[in-house]
């Protein structure tokens, strides 16, 4: 397996203080009120602007990666007012990804800033652990009640090899990040087999708070940190699997390009910090916890994949599942072992010299 010096300063320089954009690549429009609990997240970075996406928990709690909003040389969170929460379309306020823009202008349209940005202590942007932030707003933003935010998450996502979640996100829509979508972005991922997951990010062989998927179609995938892990229930409520936190592939870790081939996604389980929201949040657990039944399909995978699986329920009660459209999702790999965090993060800062 090769690990790219270029793709660690990519990955590092993914936050988004420094603008690279988080994206869902060839995926497909979907309505937003069919999610309304999915925010936006727009950084305001040195110089320029990045967007990400995140999960209303509550009408003031906001999930997401702390890849999202954590500084990514010192994994410590950003200030809050560099940082604006909301909801719908976002190409008529930030115009072109990437570009610079004034907080203040996507203040006027609704967003609001946090009150308060915890990223989880044992966040590591070399090590990828931990992955997982929340965000605490003062007041619930437009529109947000406890009536439409609508997800809770799943205590027991299923692991099975190809059952099919529905990735979501509002990220640029290319692997240049050259765009805005106007609709909401979803694709279908696949859970990969635990042998070939390990065998792509050694580390994913031990974890209990991460869930590797695959792509079922090549090309389209989650980026960057833009893929919001979902699944319908049979009540259709809508569950929360987790965050993506890498995508890799068997030569790149993390991948150079989101749709490169043998591209594989490991998302953080959202399951495996309950504690530790009730810790940072005035929330109970059964706030924000699902008790509905979730039964997965296998996923309809693409020509140029082969994958076989039986359904799961993580109940038990027996149910069918509600189908979503097709869903993307990235990950990155951080397979070289927790050994070399000291040797990658001397190389991130030789990288970083060269890139700024």
């Amino acid at each position: 397996m090769k690990f790219s010096v270029v793709a660690l300063a990519l990955a590092t320089a993914g936050s988004g203080v420094y603008g690279l954009e988080k994206r869902i690549v060839g995926g497909s429009a979907v309505s937003s009120s069919a999610f309304s609990f999915v925010t936006n997240i727009v950084i305001d970075g040195d110089s320029s602007t990045s967007v990400c996406t995140g999960a209303l928990i509550s009408p003031t709690v906001v999930i997401t990666s702390a890849y999202c909003v954590a500084d990514p040389i010192s994994n410590k969170a950003l200030a809050p007012n560099r940082i604006a929460i909301g909801q719908g379309k976002i190409s008529s306020i930030l115009g072109t990804a990437g570009s610079k823009i004034e907080l203040t202008k996507v203040l006027a349209a609704g967003y609001a800033i946090p009150q308060a940005v915890n990223v989880h202590p044992g966040y590591n942007s070399i090590a990828y652990s931990d992955n997982v932030a929340v965000l605490v707003l003062e007041k619930p933003l437009v529109n947000a009640t406890s009536a439409n935010v609508g997800a809770k998450i799943i205590k027991k996502p299923s692991t099975t090899t190809n059952a099919a979640y529905t990735a979501v996100g509002w990220g640029a829509t290319s692997n240049d990040g050259a765009s805005y979508p106007n609709q909401l972005q979803q694709t279908t991922l696949a859970v990969g087999s635990k042998s070939m997951c390990s065998d792509i990010w050694a580390p994913y062989t031990n974890l209990t708070n991460s869930l590797c998927l695959t792509p079922i179609k090549s090309s389209s995938n989650v980026c960057s940190g833009d893929g919001l892990l979902v699944k319908v229930a049979t009540d259709q409520s809508v569950g929360l699997a987790g965050i993506l936190n890498l995508v890799a592939t068997e030569e790149d870790v993390p991948a150079v390009k989101c749709t490169e081939e043998g591209a594989v996604d490991f998302f953080t389980t959202f399951s495996n910090y309950i504690a530790w929201l009730t810790q940072i949040t005035p929330l109970k657990e059964s706030d924000f916890v699902s008790t509905a039944s979730f039964s997965y399909d296998s996923a309809d995978i693409g020509d140029d994949d082969q994958s076989s699986s039986e359904s799961e329920s993580d109940s038990d009660s027996s149910s069918e599942e509600s189908s979503l459209d097709d869903v993307d999702s990235e990950s990155s790999d951080a397979s070289h072992s927790f050994k070399l965090a000291a040797p990658l993060v001397a190389m991130a800062s030789v990288a970083f010299g060269a890139l700024f």
